[in-house]
């Protein structure tokens, strides 16, 4: 058999190389078999061959287009607002399409067209050829392109498969569209190095721009949420301010008015001692008015962030004792405890908000105490020796089981307490004030009944006051 084939392959190469040329003489009549199964193995092996070519030169093209589309969408998911991923989508494609140009167009408020965010030279905002096509695309949720014929320029229809049918395009427009409504449309001009765009540069956009359908759809329900939640929270603030202005405010201000008139009338001798009540009064509830106003001033610096302490060395010691001759005058049916370890080192913080803090956490105390309870203000080292703890103590009807990280909250008042009247912003004030100094501040159940409130003030501040509170 294999002096057959060598026969075989001699007297093929005589048709080329031996006189008389193109001459195939067989020898035998069995050759003419084997020559006929030698050209359909040949076939076949070719057509094999080719094929083989093909399908790995598409599942490389494929790998490729997978790998470009993961790339996009992963840059899609790490942005979250609405001009960033905008601008990422138009990076992104520039880059992986090697295009000179893109740009985003979306509705305005009138519903027009317009360009949102764009990347390279674009055509003049007048140019009315292009701005027919992007409607057009906007309107029948179909890609199109503007192809090059001798010179000018020529519109071409997208079609249903949703595949452009030119074979040339030298710039291409898809809608961003989901299922429910077209959010825009994404231009992609020339190809940098002049060539067109292939059908897998299409299909490659069109996948894409349904990717950036999805997240745009979320980066804009996004938005809405944080500007519900925004209006949310300002709703909230403005109940906050009108049920302080309806008692908080009006309390003392109705008080001050009494004495006042009452003071006025020339008909009425007072003594010197119902005088001094009466001033005595008016003065009381200015500072009790005054310490509301500063409340609300401070909640206004806590939420925009702008809040930062003067730091100067101060002792605890007299801190403790000021604070507590401020509070018996406010608070005379308890009786106020002070407690301060000996040796304490002075510490940097701001003596005017540490003492607010501590103002209000003993007015929070007596206020939710019964009569003729004590209360202890007390200061001592920390066990890690990292600052000194304060704590106020009180034997008032606690905090329910489950709400001591709660109570923190701005607005936020004890459901278990229905006659409340406070406005739910004095302990976010003290989080923000003692977080602010890089210290912390947290509620414990006391055993027997009651809550202790404590307060961390850190030795070193310094690293943590440089920023505002967030």
């Amino acid at each position: 058999m294999g002096r057959r084939w060598l026969r075989f392959f001699c007297s093929t190469c005589s048709l080329f190389f031996i006189l008389p040329y193109f001459t195939l003489t067989v020898a035998a009549s069995d050759h003419v078999l084997v020559l006929v199964v030698f050209l359909g193995v040949a076939t076949l092996t070719s057509q094999l061959v080719y094929r083989v070519r093909i399908r790995t030169f598409e599942a490389l093209n494929r790998g490729r287009q997978m790998e470009t589309l993961n790339e996009l969408s992963h840059a899609l998911l790490s942005d979250v607002t609405l001009e960033e991923m905008l601008g990422t989508i138009c990076d992104r494609l520039t880059r992986v399409l090697r295009a000179d140009s893109c740009a985003i167009l979306m509705p305005d408020r009138d519903d027009v067209l317009t360009v949102r965010e764009a990347r390279g030279p674009q055509p003049d905002s007048g140019d009315r050829n292009h701005r027919a096509i992007a409607e057009w695309v906007f309107e029948h949720r179909q890609p199109t392109g503007l192809g090059q014929q001798r010179g000018h320029p020529k519109f071409l229809h997208g079609v249903t498969t949703q595949i452009l049918t030119a074979p040339a395009h030298s710039t291409l427009y898809v809608p961003i569209a989901t299922l429910g409504r077209v959010i825009g449309v994404a231009r992609v001009g020339h190809v940098a190095d002049g060539r067109s765009y292939s059908a897998d540069d299409q299909q490659v956009l069109l996948t894409f721009a349904n990717h950036a359908a999805l997240a745009l759809e979320r980066a804009r329900l996004t938005d809405e949420a944080t500007h519900i939640a925004v209006l949310a929270r300002s709703d909230e603030l403005k109940s906050a301010l009108l049920s302080a202005v309806s008692h908080d405010l009006r309390t003392p201000l109705a008080s001050i008015k009494a004495s006042v008139t009452g003071l006025l009338q020339e008909d009425i001798v007072w003594s010197r001692a119902d005088e001094r009540d009466l001033l005595m009064a008016i003065d009381e509830e200015t500072d009790r008015l005054t310490r509301i106003v500063s409340n609300l001033l401070d909640l206004t610096r806590i939420e925009a962030g702008v809040l930062k302490p003067q730091l100067e060395w101060n002792d605890i010691a007299e801190l403790l004792d000021d604070v507590a001759t401020r509070a018996r005058a406010s608070m005379p049916q308890h009786e106020l405890v002070v407690d301060v370890q000996d040796d304490l080192p002075a510490i940097r913080f701001d003596y005017v908000e540490i003492a607010q803090v501590l103002v209000n956490l003993l007015e929070n105390a007596a206020r939710y105490s019964p009569p003729g309870t004590t209360i202890e203000l007390a200061a001592r080292g920390s066990i890690k020796e990292v600052g000194i703890e304060l704590s106020i103590a009180d034997r008032g009807i606690g905090i329910p089981l489950g709400e001591e990280t709660r109570v923190f909250n701005t607005f936020y008042r004890i459901a278990a307490r229905p006659n409340d009247i406070g406005t739910g912003i004095g302990l976010s004030i003290c989080q923000g004030i003692v977080r602010a100094h890089g210290g912390e501040i947290w509620v414990e159940r006391r055993e027997g009944g009651g809550s202790i409130f404590r307060v961390l003030l850190p030795r070193e501040p310094l690293a943590i006051t440089e920023r505002a509170v967030a």
